[in-house]
């Protein structure tokens, strides 16, 4: 039986949630109905991504869904006085609209606090020029390496030498490390807590460079470029690798009999590892000499960006329908991809997978990693 006071609770709670503010699809074309300049940095990725997702349905459907995204160029524009809503960083324009960009996914941005809040008891201004590094995911390993350091890559440039950065409130050590290779100190970074609204002077707002599956992987390997270029060894090894990627520490998508694949794993070269319990600087320099790489979908095969061309890269997946992430990354940067379908192991089991011995033992007539 409910009591009075978890229903004024629950009623308080509908009232300071319930705003419904407009959605701009499109920053670029909001920018120059309001007069402001908007510079295009990147052409579309269109041409770029169809021609790697003819045979696959998960990324004709992923393209179908992201069209407009892939037929836009990447711009940027200063706007004055936009906030940076709570640590999911949804940025709000002066006239009360939300953008869509960089958060992928509409039906998740509606759904979301800090979209439906009312006001925030916290509220701060900076001054200054500011970009930021915010959105739906953006602090996750593959969104960072395939979304937001792509989307830099083309800005920074641009971007006024007075220039500070708004990023989530407690970053992960690989972004830290990643930015350096930009120039980008932690004395130019801002955190954004939760339950703040941040309004800056004059915003850089870039628009994403495609879609959160599919990008560009020209950027792409710009970017795994210069990472390597400055956290890799002198004289890197020269012994060739091949990795199979644990997601034995992940909440979700693990491979339940991987001690029961790993003899087989073994003797056709691969390691097993688990990145977690790799500094990330150091999985730059293993990955740069990896030659195969095979594991359940998840953030672990982003690493193919820092190998060699044409690598092996063996994604394990549920046999339900899966983002086509991996699909188009590989098939961009040079590397032949196959995928490894998986029993799940049950409805409840957040994804975790069975993979057939009779799959592992057939890898020993694969040309790409035997």
């Amino acid at each position: 039986m409910t009591s009075a006071s978890d229903f004024l609770k629950s009623s308080i709670r509908r009232v300071l949630y319930s705003a419904r503010p407009e959605v701009c699809m499109d920053v670029a074309r909001w920018a120059l109905e309001h007069k402001l300049t908007v510079m295009e940095i990147y052409p579309p990725v269109l041409d770029e991504v169809q021609p790697h997702i003819k045979d696959d349905t998960y990324a004709l459907d992923a393209f179908a869904h992201h069209r407009q995204a892939l037929e836009r160029p990447q711009t940027l524009t200063t706007i004055e006085k936009a906030s940076i809503r709570d640590a999911v960083g949804f940025v709000e324009l002066p006239d009360g609209q939300i953008c869509y960009e960089g958060n992928w996914w509409l039906p998740n941005l509606h759904k979301h606090p800090a979209y439906q809040k009312c006001f925030f008891l916290k509220q701060r201004h900076l001054k200054g020029n500011w970009y930021s590094f915010l959105s739906m995911w953006a602090s996750e390993y593959y969104h960072w390496f395939h979304d937001v350091l792509p989307r830099l890559e083309n800005t920074l440039p641009h971007l006024p030498s007075d220039t500070r950065f708004l990023i989530n409130e407690a970053p992960r050590a690989y972004q830290i490390e990643s930015l350096k290779a930009y120039g980008i100190t932690a004395a130019q970074l801002e955190l954004q807590p939760s339950g703040i609204r941040t309004k800056v002077e004059h915003l850089w707002f870039a628009s994403p460079v495609g879609s959160e599956n599919m990008g560009s992987g020209e950027i792409v390997s710009r970017v795994a470029r210069r990472l390597k270029k400055h956290f890799l060894p002198v004289k890197p090894s020269l012994r060739p690798r091949k990795v199979y990627v644990s997601r034995k520490k992940a909440v979700s998508r693990r491979v339940v009999n991987e001690s029961e694949c790993q003899p087989f794993l073994e003797e056709l070269g691969f390691d097993m590892m688990v990145l977690e319990d790799i500094p990330w600087h150091e999985q730059v320099s293993l990955f740069s000499v990896t030659e195969a790489i095979m594991g359940p979908h998840g953030a672990g095969l982003t690493n193919m960006m820092f190998s060699p061309k044409n690598a092996a890269v063996l994604e394990i997946v549920p046999r339900v329908c899966i983002g086509p992430h991996f699909l188009i990354l590989a098939r961009q940067l040079g590397h032949q991809f196959q995928r490894l379908y998986a029993e799940p192991v049950s409805d409840e089991s957040k994804g975790d997978m069975r993979l057939s011995m009779s799959q592992v033992m057939a890898l020993k007539n694969n040309s790409g990693i035997s």
